[in-house]
């Protein structure tokens, strides 16, 4: 990720950590690039994210196969399935957050 985080940004990731939120991604995919450049390598270290490519570094395969994610990158928020490359203003929708954008 290349792209510099604003606070904002930052207070979102953190909110996903707090509620539990995951992020779904597989290295090789470029929406899940392109979600994750949306945030911001400061704010990406605060997101959970989980390889599901069992080539990928630290795979987690079994738990994308549990949650039968079948799309990249999958957002799961509030113990939803949400696929596809989302603003920021949706997935912060989704996670009911209540911060500034």
């Amino acid at each position: 990720v290349t792209t510099t985080s604003s606070a904002n940004e930052i207070a979102l990731a953190k909110h996903l950590r707090k509620i539990g939120a995951k992020l779904y991604t597989a290295y090789w995919c470029p929406h899940c690039h392109s979600q994750k450049q949306r945030f911001g390598k400061e704010a990406v270290k605060h997101l959970e994210v989980v390889e599901c490519d069992r080539r990928g570094v630290n795979p987690q395969t079994q738990l994308c196969r549990a949650k039968r994610v079948r799309a990249f990158p999958t957002w799961e928020i509030n113990g939803k399935l949400y696929s596809g490359d989302r603003s920021l203003e949706s997935i912060a929708n989704f996670s009911k957050y209540r911060g500034d954008l």
